[in-house]
């Protein structure tokens, strides 16, 4: 009983709606079925809307880029070896004192000293030594906060103690 149901509703009926006549052939001669009108339109406004839209990327930033990432890249050429490595890699190795003031030596992971006074660039941030005393460097690192504000940070490098190897 179900699949005559099944079968019986599924066939082709044709619905007569009062005042509307059946569309012949005749008629449709030179017309295109409905569907293919809508089907046609949608395609040439898709078609229309790729060729009008054009993306100008000339003073944009990528927008695949990091907004994070780009404020931290900067260039290393031309900066000196003390400018290219973090506070956290350098160590003060020495401290001497003269007629000009003090003088510190600051030792790389490579195992390299430099000499530095008060005012030399040092860290990958920026940072300039603001003091040398007779144990300590004090170097002060200007940044911008999330809030767009100049923000100041200072960093003390304590003079090391001279390891002693046992033999």
């Amino acid at each position: 009983m179900i699949i005559l149901l099944t079968i019986v509703g599924c066939s082709e009926q044709t619905v007569q709606t009062p005042g509307l006549q059946p569309a012949t052939q005749q008629d449709m001669k030179g017309k295109q079925p409905p569907q293919a009108v809508a089907r046609t339109s949608v395609e040439s406004a898709a078609g229309e809307a790729a060729a009008a839209y054009s993306y100008r990327t000339g003073g944009r930033r990528d927008p695949f880029r990091s907004l994070i990432l780009g404020l931290r890249e900067k260039k290393t050429v031309g900066l000196t070896p003390l400018q290219q490595r973090s506070l956290g890699e350098l160590k003060v190795i020495g401290i001497i004192w003269g007629s000009g003031g003090y003088v510190a030596m600051i030792e790389t992971p490579d195992g390299k000293g430099y000499l530095i006074k008060e005012g030399v660039l040092i860290g990958s941030e920026g940072g300039v030594i603001k003091k040398i005393t007779e144990d300590s460097v004090i170097i002060e690192e200007v940044y911008t906060d999330y809030y767009g504000r100049k923000m100041s940070k200072k960093t003390v490098l304590g003079l090391h103690a001279k390891e002693e190897g046992g033999g």
